[in-house]
């Protein structure tokens, strides 16, 4: 139990990315708290960011852990609920890979080959897979079929230009296509061919 008051976080509106040059303002992001230099993030911090997230077009917020987009490893608690549709991709620095471990709700990770078709679905809640780490060079995604939240851990800088690429057979977000292609992420079991 803490003892001390912990310094309750405002939301502001921050827009998504809306190319990969585009760097979003951290000031609009919620962070975790300090507690004499000590982060701590509660599940009420969790439950605001996941209500926060839900009046968002796209559906889900981060909750930083890091300051700024220089530390390395970069890590954030991503708050989002079912119908946030996170478009397939990968990183392609050198040996940077990404590790998700669930934390609340049904979350579903789905790992695609180079041409769209579904190699691993991996169920995360709290009866199944609880850690997931995924490699550098490979097309991925995640889901949510309850509202949820994990912890997400990447051993890089978050640089926009070359953070990640985008597949080439996915719709981007907010295009006429994402939502028809986010309801076959829903029946897609492995082997399935998700290209737009």
């Amino acid at each position: 139990m803490i003892a001390e008051k912990v310094e309750k976080i405002s939301y502001i509106n921050v827009s998504p990315i809306n190319s990969p040059r585009e760097i979003p303002n951290l000031e609009g992001y919620k962070k975790a708290n300090s507690l004499n230099g000590i982060k701590i993030i509660t599940q009420t911090d969790i439950d605001g960011t996941l209500q926060y997230a839900s009046t968002l077009q796209r559906a889900r917020a981060p909750l930083l852990v890091h300051k700024s987009y220089d530390e390395t490893p970069q890590r954030f608690i991503n708050c989002l609920h079912p119908g946030s549709y996170v478009r397939p991709h990968m990183h392609v620095a050198s040996n940077q890979w990404e590790l998700k471990c669930w934390l609340s709700g049904d979350l579903i990770a789905l790992l695609f080959d180079n041409e769209g078709r579904v190699k691993n679905k991996i169920i995360m809640n709290e009866n199944n897979v609880r850690i997931v780490e995924i490699p550098p060079f490979c097309y991925h995604s995640i889901m949510a079929v309850e509202k949820g939240a994990y912890l997400e851990i990447r051993n890089g800088r978050f640089q926009p230009a070359t953070d990640k690429i985008y597949s080439s057979w996915s719709p981007e977000e907010n295009s006429a296509l994402a939502e028809q292609y986010y309801k076959r992420y829903l029946t897609a079991e492995v082997g399935d061919l998700l290209t737009v």
